[in-house]
């Protein structure tokens, strides 16, 4: 049997192209989450034979669990880590994997302190998968290299498979056939940037999103009523007419839109030339540059980057803008008065996605290799 783990919705996404791609006359696939939200909605998933909820990291319950449910592999993703669980695994006999792992922060194995813990939990892996050769890097000062393998990230396959399978339109053509900006995934700490940048880009407001056939979609991670009120307000302040997208008879009339629904911002990149991902100037760090990079989106995000591995290499590679206060933003919407340079970006974009690889097969592949089961 083998077991994949994923404690929330996000880990669960990485792990559906590995699922699809698994030989189920092969293999039996049991699959545990630990929140209750993603075990309620994919309880009855086809992509597993089971699914059960992941019990908590104690001995007792570990070694209870593995027991019972015969477990020959225990697959984790990213950084979601259960230390007593792989001991316990490891006392047992059972295969462990940890697939898309991302050790980017040099606090990691640069304090002795977190140096120590990492290399005490990692080392209990059989294999560690991950993106790059720059995460590789990272990984040998707490493993040994000879469980390190590149196999790319998983992620990558969901984003495109996401893509080919986009469904129906989500805003009128008014959007794709205009220039359109996507502030995807914001919060708080990326308002005093973004509106002082529109402030100085849309001194007019809604009158110069006329006049140049711009639009905006603005997409909050949070959508709380005091969140988006605050950023309505913030937007009216500017000039701007706001509609929000629940608001269906509006839409097709509308310059600006404040996205008030969950889970559709992947598909809303496909409208947008140029996207700003937020939460750059938060501890936390940018949310995902895959879902515009697939659609050739001109990126731009804060300065607290790093977690992202393709982050750091489009800003790298001078294919995404670092923004660090309202004037880089502003420059950056700059870029609708020359077309040449983004068309120049969007081919560039293009380019570097071409260039990736899927990873599913490839982590199967590394996973399973030696299995004559």
């Amino acid at each position: 049997m083998v077991l994949f783990h994923a404690a929330s919705t996000g880990e669960y996404e990485q792990l559906k192209p590995v699922l699809k791609k698994m030989d189920r006359n092969r293999f039996f696939i049991l699959q545990s989450f630990f929140s209750p939200t993603v075990y309620k909605y994919e309880k009855n998933t086809k992509l597993a034979d089971a699914v059960c909820y992941h019990p908590f990291d104690f001995f007792w319950s570990a070694w209870f669990f593995f027991r019972r449910m015969n477990i020959q592999y225990y697959i984790t993703t990213r950084n979601d880590i259960w230390p007593t669980h792989l001991y316990i695994a490891r006392l047992m006999g059972i295969h462990t994997a940890l697939i898309n792992a991302n050790i980017y922060r040099e606090s990691h194995y640069r304090s002795y302190f977190l140096r120590n813990f990492h290399q005490k939990v990692l080392r209990h892996f059989d294999l560690i998968l991950t993106g790059s050769d720059r995460l590789k890097k990272n990984l040998k000062y707490l493993v040994p290299e000879t469980k390190i393998h590149i196999t790319g990230d998983s992620r990558f396959d969901r984003v495109v498979e996401r893509k080919k399978n986009a469904g129906d339109e989500l805003l009128p053509n008014s959007y794709e056939k205009s220039q359109t900006t996507i502030l995807g995934s914001i919060e708080s700490t990326d308002y005093p940037i973004m509106f002082s940048g529109l402030k100085k880009y849309y001194s007019n407001g809604q009158d110069d999103l006329a006049k140049k056939n711009h639009r905006l979609i603005i997409v909050p991670h949070e959508i709380d009523v005091q969140n988006l009120q605050k950023i309505n307000n913030n937007l009216i302040g500017l000039g701007f007419d706001v509609v929000y997208y629940s608001e269906k008879d509006k839409l097709k009339e509308s310059r600006v839109v404040i996205i008030d629904v969950v889970g559709i911002l992947a598909d809303l990149y496909r409208y947008a030339d140029l996207a700003y991902i937020g939460s750059g100037f938060h501890n936390s760090g940018i949310h995902s540059v895959l879902e515009p990079a697939v659609y050739n989106n001109a990126i731009s995000f804060g300065p607290k980057y790093h977690i992202v591995d393709m982050a750091v290499s489009l800003a790298d590679l001078r294919l995404a803008i670092v923004i660090h206060s309202g004037d880089d933003f502003s420059l950056f919407l700059n870029l609708f008065d020359n077309n040449e340079k983004l068309d120049q970006i969007h081919k560039n974009v293009k380019n570097y996605i071409s260039k990736q690889k899927l990873a599913s097969e490839q982590i199967i592949s590394t996973i399973f290799t030696d299995d004559d089961t």
